[in-house]
């Protein structure tokens, strides 16, 4: 690790272990984390409504590669009470083994990018207000 790599501020540690110091890795969904993942204008279209709705919404991840893709990023069980409609793919613990790719706080991560990045008050997204935004 270098200077321009901080490790993550230690007011996070415990709530942001799964996020990378720098670049992007792959995590194993359902450990630290779920993942409600919707593609293309449908995905940006949730996260606009979810914003209406929570000011601060939780951490989403912005893929801007070939498949443009949001991730939506849920406290471990929170997705499995819900029926996830055609057009977005729930990923956790009872889904079968998934990994997302999660980048660093700051840096270099490109094609994967924070819209909204985990803070200690929100550390993931609200499963019924997402569900609701769909």
């Amino acid at each position: 690790m270098n200077s321009h790599n901080p490790p993550v501020p230690e007011r996070f540690a415990g709530v942001l272990d799964w996020v990378p110091t720098y670049g992007h890795a792959l995590r194993k969904v359902g450990l630290a984390f779920e993942v409600v993942r919707i593609d293309g204008d449908y995905g940006d279209a949730v996260a606009d409504r979810l914003c209406l709705a929570a000011a601060v919404p939780g951490p989403v991840v912005e893929n801007r590669s070939r498949r443009q893709a949001l991730y939506f990023f849920l406290a471990p069980g929170a997705g499995a009470p819900y029926r996830w409609p055609p057009g977005t793919t729930y990923l956790g613990r009872r889904t079968g083994e998934a990994y997302v790719g999660v980048p660093a706080l700051d840096g270099e991560t490109w094609p994967l990018s924070w819209r909204w990045p985990p803070t200690v008050e929100r550390p993931f997204v609200d499963a019924a207000l997402l569900h609701a935004s769909l």
